[in-house]
C-alpha cells in the first residue's frame, strides 16, 4: 500500500513538471484576417465558462486535434502544455484538443446580407412616384465585422455593432451624410426606429426589429445583394446634371463584379479599366484606358470621364444606377439595357 502511494506521488509530482493544464475555449463561428509571421486567418478565442460578446480575441496558433468548420460556435476542453527553449516567433504554449464539449449553429450569421425595408412602426413603406421620392430604406449587415451601412431613403449612412446575442441586438452611434430630400418622413422615421431596435427576430426571408418590450420597429426582407444587380450593362441618361437627349452619344458602362473590371463607351471612345473597391454601397473605379478618337460632340464623353474617377458610392433602384461622389452628390444616373 505504502509503494502504491508513493507511486502515485511520483506520477503527480512528473504530471506537474509537464507544465500541463486544461482550460475551457470557446471558439467563434469565423475567422478573421491577422498578421502572425505573415498574413493569416486568425479563429476567434475567449477562455472561461461563459463567452461575453465584445471579448474574442485573435488565435495565432493551432489546437491539436481540433477540426475547425466556419458557422458554429464551439466550446473546447484543451490541454495546454508549456513548452521550452521555443523561437522567438512562435508560441511557448502547445495546445491540444482534450473534449469537444459544445457545437452549435451561429445563428447569428443568417443576419449578414441586404435587407430591404417593408415596414416602418408596423405601417408599409409606401414612397410617392414623384422624382426626389428617393428609394426603399436598405440595411446591410456585416457580422464579422459588427458593422451596418445603408440608405435611409434619402443619405447613406454607417455605424457599428456594439453587442449582438441570439435574440438581442445593440447598434452604436450612426453617422450618415446629410443630404436634404424634398420629403424627409420616410429617412426620419426609419432613423428612429433603426436606434430604438433591441431585439431581433428572423422569419425566413424576413426580420423584424423590436424594441425592448416586444414592439415593432422595423420589417424587412431579404433584398438581391447590390453588387450581384450591379453586374450589368447601363447606358446614361444624366451625366453632371445633364440630361443625354441623344442615344447615340451616351456614354454606356458595362459592370463585371466578378472579375473587378468596367469597360465600355463614353459615347466616342472606348474604355476599359480595373474596379478597385466594390461593396453593396461602395464602388470606386481605377485609372481608364480608352481609344483616342475626336468626335464631333464630345460634351458628355468628357463630362463622363472627369465624373467616373470621382465616384465613391452608388444606388440601385428601378432599374436605374445611380453614382455619387464622396459627399453623396448625384454624379450620373445609368438605366439598365439588355
Amino acid at each position: 500500500m505504502k509503494n502504491i502511494l508513493i507511486v502515485g506521488i511520483i506520477l503527480l509530482f512528473a504530471a506537474c513538471s509537464t507544465g500541463e493544464k486544461a482550460a475551457i475555449y470557446w471558439v467563434n463561428s469565423y475567422r478573421v484576417d491577422c498578421v502572425g509571421v505573415g498574413p493569416m486567418k486568425c479563429m476567434l478565442v475567449q477562455k472561461g465558462e461563459t463567452p461575453e460578446p465584445g471579448k474574442w480575441t485573435n488565435f495565432y496558433s493551432k489546437i491539436e486535434g481540433f477540426d475547425y468548420e466556419p458557422g458554429f460556435i464551439y466550446k473546447l476542453k484543451v490541454k495546454e502544455e508549456q513548452l521550452e527553449n521555443v523561437p522567438a516567433d512562435a508560441s511557448s504554449i502547445k495546445y491540444i484538443l482534450v473534449e469537444v464539449l459544445e457545437k452549435k449553429e451561429d445563428t447569428k450569421l443568417a443576419l449578414d446580407g441586404s435587407w430591404e425595408a417593408l415596414k416602418i412602426n408596423g405601417s408599409v413603406i409606401k414612397l410617392p412616384r414623384s422624382r426626389g421620392a428617393g428609394v426603399l430604406p436598405n440595411l446591410q449587415i456585416h457580422i464579422r465585422d459588427m458593422q451596418i451601412s445603408g440608405i435611409d431613403n434619402c443619405n447613406n449612412f454607417t455605424g457599428q455593432i456594439t453587442g449582438i446575442g441570439d435574440n438581442t441586438i445593440e447598434l452604436g452611434a450612426i453617422a450618415g451624410t446629410q443630404k436634404m430630400c424634398p420629403d424627409m418622413s420616410i429617412s426620419k422615421a426609419f432613423n428612429e426606429a433603426l436606434l430604438a431596435a433591441k431585439k431581433y427576430e428572423l422569419k425566413e426571408n424576413n426580420l423584424v426589429f423590436t424594441d425592448e418590450t416586444g414592439n415593432e420597429l422595423l420589417e424587412f426582407t431579404k433584398a438581391t445583394e447590390a453588387i450581384v444587380l450591379l453586374n450589368d450593362i447601363w447606358v446614361a441618361e444624366i451625366v453632371d446634371g445633364e440630361t443625354v437627349g441623344d442615344a447615340s452619344i451616351a456614354p454606356r458602362l458595362e459592370i463585371n463584379s466578378t472579375e473587378m473590371k468596367a469597360m465600355g463607351s463614353d459615347g466616342c471612345n472606348n474604355f476599359t479599366g480595373a474596379i478597385t473597391t466594390l461593396t453593396n454601397t461602395e464602388l470606386v473605379f481605377g485609372p481608364l484606358a480608352g481609344t483616342r478618337k475626336m468626335c464631333p460632340d464630345m460634351t458628355f464623353a468628357d463630362k463622363f470621364n472627369k465624373a467616373i474617377p470621382l465616384v465613391r458610392s452608388y444606388k440601385i433602384a428601378n432599374m436605374k444606377l445611380t453614382l455619387l461622389d464622396e459627399k453623396g452628390e448625384v454624379l450620373l444616373v445609368l438605366k439598365k439595357v439588355d
